[in-house]
Formats: C-alpha cells, sequence, structure tokens
C-alpha cells in the first residue's frame, strides 16, 4: 500500500471528545504517527455511547470513540506524576506536531504550554483547537459543539424564517473544527520545510464554524445587512428550492441562472402553459409571485415518485438531487465510488463501513489502518521506540508515572 502524504510525522496528542481528536484522525488518515495520551480514566468518550443511546436510542458499538480515534496508539501516563511529565517531554522532543484541545490554561497549568514545548523542540508545530480562539474575552470559557455552532450563527443560518434557531444535530462544528486544525497543522508543516521552525497553529470551534458560513457571514460583515432565512413556500427564486413528491421524498431543484432554465423546467413538469404567463417571465417577476409558483409546483411534484421527477428532469437538463437521509448517504453510490465511506475489518467488530475521506491522493492516497486503541494499548510498545528500557517500562508502571 503507498504511504499518505503525511508518512513520517509524529504527533502527539492530548485531546478528548470530539474536536481535537478528530484533527488526530485526519493527520492519521494522511499517515502521520499518532500518540493519543490519556490518563487512567481514559478519554471520556470512550464511555460517551450510554449517553448517545439516552439521548438518541442508538444501540450497539462506540461508534463515536471509533471515528474520532481511529488510525492512532494509546499511552497512558500521569502527566501530574514527575516521571510522566519526563516521559511526556522526551516524546515531545521526538515529535513533530502536538494537538490539543484542552482549556486555555490547562496546558500553562501543566506546564506543557506553547512556550514550553517550543523552547524544547523549536520544529515542533503546537496546534490547539479551542472554543472560542485563544485571544478575547471569551477566550477562557469552557465550549461544546453545541455552544460552537450556537455563537458563530450556524443555527440561525438553517430552518425557516421566522421560526426558532434550528435545532442541528450534534458534531458539525467539532467536525470542520477538527478539519481545520489538521489543516492548519498540515500549512505550518509546509511553512516548517522553508523556515525550520516550529509554530502555534491556533484553530477554534467558533473560527471555524464562521469560515464554513463565510458566504453568508459576509453580508452583515460587509453590508451591515443579513442574508435572511427563507421559507420554502415563498422561496425568492422557486427554481432554487425544494419540493415533496409522491412518495413523500423530497428533491432539490438548483438553478442559479433560472431565467435559462425557466422554460425546461416548465416543459419537465408540465406546466408549458405558464411559459409566458408574465407573472413568471423574469427571475424579479418570479420573485414577486413566488409564493404562487411555489404553490404550483408543489401541486405538480406530489404527483409523481422522486425516482420518476428525477428521470424527467434530467432528460431535460435541470439540475436537481435527491434529498437524502443519513443512512441513504451512506449507501450512495456516489460516495462510496469516492471512497467518502469505506469498508474496514475491524479486529473486534468485523466488517464496517465507515465515514471515509474528503479529499484524494492519485500517489499518495489517505487510508485506514488503525482501529481506534484501546486504552494504554501502545504505552509499552511506544515506550520502546522512544528509546526506554523494559526495566525502566516496568519499574514506571510500578511507580504509577504510566499504566
Amino acid at each position: 500500500m503507498a504511504q499518505g502524504p503525511l508518512s513520517g510525522v509524529k504527533v502527539v496528542e492530548i485531546t478528548m471528545f470530539q474536536q481535537g481528536p478528530v484533527a488526530g484522525v485526519r493527520l492519521g488518515d494522511l499517515g502521520a504517527d499518532v500518540i493519543k495520551i490519556e490518563t487512567k480514566a481514559g478519554d471520556p468518550a470512550r464511555g460517551f455511547m450510554n449517553i448517545i443511546g439516552a439521548m438518541t436510542g442508538l444501540k450497539g458499538n462506540n461508534y463515536y470513540f471509533e471515528h474520532n480515534n481511529r488510525n492512532k496508539r494509546s499511552v497512558v501516563i500521569d502527566l501530574k506524576s514527575k516521571k510522566g511529565k519526563e516521559i511526556f517531554l522526551k516524546l515531545i522532543d521526538q515529535a513533530d506536531v502536538f494537538v490539543n484541545n484542552m482549556s486555555i490554561d490547562a496546558p500553562l497549568s501543566l506546564g506543557i504550554g506553547p512556550d514550553d514545548l517550543l523552547a524544547r523542540n523549536p520544529r515542533l508545530i503546537y496546534a490547539h483547537a479551542s472554543g472560542w480562539g485563544r485571544k478575547g474575552p471569551a477566550a477562557r470559557e469552557l465550549s461544546f459543539d453545541y455552544t460552537g455552532i450556537a455563537r458563530s450563527g450556524l443555527m440561525m443560518c438553517a430552518g425557516e424564517r421566522g421560526g426558532p434557531p434550528a435545532q442541528i444535530l450534534p458534531g458539525i462544528g467539532d467536525e470542520i473544527g477538527g478539519l481545520m486544525c489538521a489543516w492548519g497543522v498540515t500549512i505550518a508543516l509546509y511553512a516548517r520545510e522553508k523556515t525550520g521552525k516550529g509554530q502555534v497553529v491556533d484553530t477554534s470551534l467558533m473560527g471555524s464554524t464562521i469560515a464554513m458560513l463565510g458566504l453568508l457571514m459576509e453580508a452583515p460583515a460587509v453590508l451591515g445587512q443579513e442574508f435572511g432565512r427563507e421559507e420554502r413556500a415563498s422561496a425568492g427564486n422557486p427554481l432554487y428550492n425544494h419540493y415533496r413528491c409522491k412518495d413523500d421524498a423530497w428533491i432539490v431543484i438548483a438553478h442559479l441562472q433560472p431565467d435559462v432554465y425557466w422554460k425546461k423546467i416548465c416543459r419537465a413538469v408540465g406546466i408549458a402553459d405558464l411559459q409566458d404567463d408574465p407573472r413568471f417571465g423574469s427571475v424579479e417577476e418570479r420573485g414577486k409571485h413566488a409564493r404562487e409558483l411555489v404553490s404550483i409546483l408543489d401541486e405538480r411534484f406530489a404527483t409523481k415518485t422522486r425516482e420518476e421527477w428525477l428521470r424527467i428532469l434530467k432528460e431535460e437538463g435541470c439540475i436537481c438531487t435527491p434529498i437524502q437521509s443519513p443512512i441513504e448517504v451512506s449507501r450512495d453510490p456516489q460516495a462510496l465510488a469516492n471512497n467518502y465511506f469505506i469498508d474496514v475489518h475491524h479486529p473486534s467488530w468485523g466488517k464496517i463501513k465507515m465515514v471515509g475521506f474528503p479529499w484524494d491522493f492519485s500517489e499518495t492516497p489517505a487510508s485506514w489502518h488503525r482501529e481506534a486503541p484501546a486504552l494504554g494499548a501502545h504505552t509499552e510498545e511506544v515506550l520502546l521506540e522512544a528509546g526506554y528500557t523494559k526495566d525502566e517500562i516496568t519499574r514506571f508502571r510500578e511507580e504509577g508515572a504510566i499504566q
């Protein structure tokens, strides 16, 4: 198998739950050797399936921890002990990257803040995936995915006009935050190739979500006005809207040049008699009479199944796609063909499907090569690689510095 683009890069992480762990996963997917440092209690995500089950009714293996920690090795170290901290610092001396999503003050209190670690290893990339960034009045406030998507505007960029903040399923903020952190690390590694110097990479839930909403956030930033939430029944461009079909499945039609596609839509949905109706003769007129046109299209789409409409619309050269449930997405042949989902053989769970990779490299592909680790499964292996002897490792265990 070809090696990933980050093969040879050593990452040490102290992360929990999702944003920080996902950053490590993406680096591991790209071939980095990711060493997850945990306390004896372990990442709280190891027991998170109980909470997920209580919230959603989902039962089964802890997919949450698996998703957030594949392609990693686990080492248990007591950083509050003198010997444990010495072991950690020796790993940092040999590392290219340190990733954490602790609070701003936690690394400082442990003596492993950016100044401490960069003084020991000037080539280190010190990556901090925080809630609110390292600066500003809220920098030291605690955060989770929910607080990130709330304060960053996502909940008010979804849902319909006049409705309450949209209820968004959990994890989106953490996922984009993890991806942004991993992206920042790769950029910093590239910069190090030119300068020879490491640096601090600061990413956050807030910054990542704002970047994801960039187009929508430019309106208030530049114009002092908001791109307001729409109401489906009166969409300003009825040819850029979603409709319910006969089988209760939904379809999207997406025409950002509606005047070009107006006659095609009319032919496809069987309203050719409205092609020259002055109420709908231009994008401006269709906007003025949007509620009427959406109502007409609602009636038409309700006469056939989604699959029938997809076939008809595509035959007319219209732009359309199904609105899919998560289960449908996980079985979509387009997603499977591009490795957005992958089949893996988990040593404990057997053959399973997992979320794959958002990028494809022709020469150095990403890969799944290791299941999420058991707590402390690689402590001895990693310490032997770091230069410790088996006798020393035994003594460290006896002293409680490692597990």
